[in-house]
């Protein structure tokens, strides 16, 4: 072997030693990288681990607004360690919407789940149930922006989503049909708020069985939703079938039933129709307590304050003094009663309540061309020991003579539980009432006429 063959041997050996240990460098050096980012990814998890922590810990004592940091934080670490298109940011980002939600920042929020909204499409699918929880709040945004339009379609389709992922009876879907509903009235279509209501009953009764008593709780919420609504006989119709259902069990709950002919007796009461059928309920009210073993004098006070409340509301003035004395007998069956038949007639109560219109004349129509000021009325009056109102004086009144007549006669209907002192009732004197309302302002600023520049047909020279 030649001098010039062992320098090459000898130089190739050399540079694949170069190379080799090159190699095993980068290599090292590659590894190390890595476990460096790995250890760093880590210590970004722990971290936001214990910010997760601090903010549901805060989100749960409601004080959202010191929340929002620790939201906001938990957002930037997930971006960080995992980039800002991936799936793991879905629940900070849902977290941090609903915490500027809870805080009446909806522009926020709005954004937030819209971008929750859109991760999910892009990586999952249209019908995730994962859409269900950002879609909802993105909804209640745009109710609380009065875009009716729109969250009714965000809400249908979380709707869709939840019976294709949870199926038809499942019980989340219940909040959602409670913001439809509130869509539906935001849009004036009681129809449809009325059949998200009712759909409500269904899911439960198909969930439970039709004679469990949770289907109670569901019929009780309808019964709510068409008080609210001033659906007065509908309303009665719900607590009549409630008090089939709790009449039937051989365990009835003494203060269930009781509720329950108490709702009766006050949907007849608000009627103003007839006296009978408001006394009825509450007189087998009385019979049930009077029948059962517990003996239960705070349902009877209730219900005797009910009694009385009724004859009141009815002009049954004697009637409803009696009523209210027998209030003052039960301390005779338990001293401790004492305190709290005193703080039931410490102050008048209202039992007949006539609304002073919020807008005047009634029958104005707002519309666009139409402009509505503020005006304000001051009433002085007293309540005698009957419950009605006397010595009626108006203080105040911006417009004057407006609304005056009016808002007297709404007090002068009006009608009250007098204070009572040791079974015996009082005058209470220096009531008042101040109570603002819209009107609408002539229209002053007339345009002015349009004048066209055209040849006289008549020209004078």
């Amino acid at each position: 072997m030649t001098m010039q063959t062992l320098l090459k041997k000898h130089f190739y050996n050399l540079i694949k030693q170069i190379v080799c240990s090159t190699m095993l460098f980068v290599s090292s050096m590659y590894s190390f990288n890595i476990y460096s980012q790995e250890i760093n990814k880590d210590v970004q998890l722990l971290e936001r681990d214990e910010w997760q922590k601090e903010f549901l810990n805060l989100f749960d004592q409601q004080r959202y607004e010191d929340s929002i940091k620790f939201a906001i934080r938990i957002v930037e670490i997930t971006e960080q360690t995992y980039g800002k298109e991936n799936f793991k940011l879905i629940t900070p980002l849902n977290n941090l919407a609903s915490a500027y939600y809870m805080v009446d920042d909806f522009d926020q929020s709005q954004i937030i789940f819209q971008r929750c909204i859109k991760l999910i499409e892009s990586n999952q699918n249209i019908i995730s149930p994962e859409l269900i929880s950002p879609l909802y709040g993105f909804g209640l945004t745009l109710n609380r922006f009065e875009e009716y339009d729109k969250a009714v379609n965000i809400f249908e389709r979380a709707l869709r989503i939840n019976h294709v992922n949870g199926g038809f009876y499942n019980l989340e879907q219940l909040k959602i049909h409670d913001s439809l509903t509130e869509s539906f009235i935001g849009l004036r279509n009681f129809d449809k708020a009325n059949h998200h209501q009712n759909f409500q009953v269904y899911v439960n009764k198909n969930h439970f069985g039709i004679e469990n008593p949770m289907v109670d709780e569901s019929l009780i919420k309808l019964a709510k939703w068409y008080k609210r609504s001033g659906q007065v006989y509908s309303e009665r119709q719900i607590h009549t079938e409630i008090l089939e259902r709790q009449t039937k069990r051989n365990d009835q709950n003494l203060g269930e039933l009781i509720e329950t002919f108490k709702n009766i007796s006050y949907s007849h009461r608000r009627e103003g129709m007839d006296i009978y059928q408001s006394l009825s309920p509450l007189k087998k009210a009385l019979q049930a307590i009077d029948a059962s073993e517990e003996k239960n004098l705070f349902l009877k006070l209730e219900v005797l304050l009910d009694l009385g409340d009724t004859y009141n509301s009815f002009g049954r003035a004697e009637s409803a003094k009696k009523a209210y004395q027998d209030c003052w007998q039960l301390i005779e069956e338990d001293e401790s009663m004492g305190s709290v038949i005193k703080e039931r007639f410490s102050k008048p109560i209202r039992v007949r309540n006539i609304l002073i219109p919020s807008k005047y004349p009634i029958k104005i129509k707002d519309s666009e061309n139409q402009t509505f000021a503020s005006g304000f009325i001051a009433i002085q009056y007293s309540i005698n020991l009957n419950g009605n109102t006397d010595n009626i004086e108006i203080i105040e009144s911006e417009p004057q003579k407006l609304i005056d007549k009016v808002a007297i006669s709404a007090i002068r209907n009006t009608v009250y539980r007098p204070v009572y002192i040791d079974a015996v009732p009082q005058e209470s004197t220096g009531m008042s009432i101040r109570h603002t309302f819209s009107y609408p302002l002539k229209n002053t600023e007339e345009p002015e006429p349009v004048i066209e520049d055209k040849p006289l047909d008549n020209p004078i020279a």
